[in-house]
């Protein structure tokens, strides 16, 4: 098993922007100007973090993403949390795309590709009390005769 922690606020990937440059030539873009620096994050927490050598089989990972919570998210000026303030983050980026994001970022440090994932479960969610926006990743390498009841 392999935990990795990111502390940041993350962001999609896979959507991207076509474009013409000066010269005549195409480029395209992530969607998100933001995109980079998530994955930077990631792949900076994953280096420091994974120990060993690359992932070669298949691969079940769990996620769990926090964000931070709005202001409306608490009674006035104070830290205390509305009765109704909700749990989960029902809000933009989807869960698929910065799942998206976050793969590409473990490919070359935790797999080779992130086509090795066959197997997952996610959650994305405000914080909670001194939590910090970012993900948790616990990471298992499955072996053949596991059982899926």
């Amino acid at each position: 098993m392999i935990r990795i922690e990111v502390c940041g606020l993350p962001r999609p990937g896979g959507s991207k922007i076509p474009g013409l440059r000066k010269d005549g030539t195409l480029f395209v873009r992530p969607a998100s100007k933001h995109t980079s620096t998530w994955m930077g994050q990631v792949e900076d927490a994953a280096v420091e973090q994974m120990t060993g050598e690359l992932l070669c089989g298949a691969i079940e990972m769990f996620y769990e993403f926090r964000f931070p919570r709005p202001k409306k998210h608490f009674r006035g000026k104070s830290e205390t949390l509305r009765a109704d303030a909700p749990i989960w983050h029902t809000n933009k980026p989807d869960l698929t795309k910065i799942i998206r994001s976050t793969e590409d970022a473990l490919t070359g440090i935790v797999w080779k590709d992130d086509s090795k994932v066959c197997k997952r479960a996610e959650s994305k969610r405000y914080c909670n009390g001194n939590e910090k926006p970012g993900v948790t990743m616990t990471i298992f390498e499955i072996h053949d005769g596991i059982n899926f009841d």
